[in-house]
């Protein structure tokens, strides 16, 4: 239709080109902006607590991520540490201050907002700098925390749901941070022999002061990362690896969030394409279904990207690719490439519509809603590699 081709141009110059001088209205009365105008109801499928509200992250990030370079005596330090608290042992606190399943220990309550949990652990007095754990929370994954020293925890990550296994993604708060105080973070049961920790990479960071005083999101943060094989046996054969970093948080009783990828939840997805219905245009671009239930019973949505009103007999010729993403729930950077290879194919340019003229698009923007919501790295509810099926 040209009367849709021109206002597709308009709206592509007027976004791409805002001193062009095409003046474009532009109604955005039923598009999503606010994080809190829908609730997406999860279902974990397990008997788990889990909050009602999941975190919500501004999605800023660094445009450039520079490779962190470690000092060269990282591992050989990292290594003679590990010894000494083999070799002295009665100097650990070995205190349990968080764990996602087991009730307790501490008396007193806290008051806690709408749709959270009650914290394992809170501050028992005003000098009580113990951090405040929590991942209770979708995508999150952290079994236990333990304090072994006043600053330094060792982080007990929850294996795939049915599995013994497939440790890598970690994602869970702190609180009760103190500014200027040198933190270390042991995760102590990770699997995988090597990773790019020991190649530049470090943990991710957002911290909610930041994000609400500068507007600044996820940022690499952590000095001293090393990725090594730890003294821990695993049941069967081999050994656990550890990943260790320290942090300094530049605010007192900040809220900081850590994982190891740029989250991107099942939530995060139904409140994207619910935005896209409620554009007129990109919905006349697409159709979204169910392609079916999941064990717990949450919806994998299928979307149809074509020209529509094309003749009939033509449509019939057309060539199907069919797009998937989030078969591996840790694998979080493939959500924001679908997102993208979405957004340009429901867009407004000239090369997406002779895409959509020619081709039929199905997309399944995430395959494993149940391993997303449970914090999973790499298997579906029921323990199984989606990609080995």
């Amino acid at each position: 239709d040209i009367g849709d081709d021109q206002e597709d141009f308009k709206e592509q110059m007027s976004s791409d080109f805002p001193n062009s001088g095409i003046s474009v209205e532009i109604n955005i009365a039923n598009k999503s902006t606010s994080h809190t105008d829908s609730y997406i109801p999860l279902k974990a499928g397990t008997s788990g607590l889990m909050m009602k509200n999941p975190p919500y992250h501004i999605k800023d990030a660094e445009d450039f991520e520079p490779l962190y370079t470690p000092k060269e005596s990282i591992l050989e330090d990292c290594l003679r540490r590990e010894a000494e608290r083999v070799a002295h042992q009665e100097n650990l606190m070995n205190r349990v201050v968080y764990d996602a399943i087991d009730p307790s220990p501490y008396s007193g309550s806290v008051k806690v907002k709408e749709g959270e949990l009650t914290p394992f652990y809170h501050p028992q007095s005003e000098d009580d700098f113990t951090l405040v754990f929590e991942s209770r929370f979708e995508s999150g994954n952290l079994r236990r925390a333990i304090q072994v020293y006043e600053y330094e925890y060792d982080l007990i990550l929850k294996p795939d749901y049915n599995t013994r296994g497939n440790i890598q993604w970690y994602y869970f708060r702190i609180s009760n941070v103190k500014k200027n105080k040198l933190y270390r973070f042991n995760i102590i049961n990770l699997m995988k022999p090597d990773s790019l920790y020991n190649h530049g990479m470090r943990p991710i960071m957002y911290s909610e002061t930041e994000a609400k005083k500068m507007g600044k999101g996820w940022q690499r943060e952590g000095d001293d990362v090393c990725y090594y094989q730890n003294s821990m046996k695993r049941k069967n054969s081999g050994y656990y690896y550890t990943l260790t970093w320290n942090a300094t948080f530049k605010h007192d009783n900040d809220t900081v969030y850590f994982a190891h990828c740029y989250p991107y939840t099942y939530t995060d997805l139904c409140r994207y394409l619910n935005q896209l219905e409620a554009d007129p245009k990109k919905k006349a671009r697409m159709v979204r279904k169910t392609l079916c239930q999941t064990l717990a019973k949450n919806n994998v949505d299928l979307l149809t990207i074509t020209s529509f009103n094309s003749d009939p007999e033509a449509a019939k010729h057309k060539k199907g690719i069919l797009l998937s993403a989030r078969v591996h729930p840790g694998e979080t950077c493939s959500s924001y490439m679908m997102k993208g290879i979405i957004d340009y194919l429901t867009g407004p340019t000239l090369n997406a519509k002779i895409l959509r003229d020619n081709f039929v698009f199905n997309v399944i923007p995430m395959l494993n809603p149940d391993g997303v919501i449970n914090g999973n790295t790499r298997c579906s509810l029921a323990g199984v590699d989606l990609n080995r099926c």
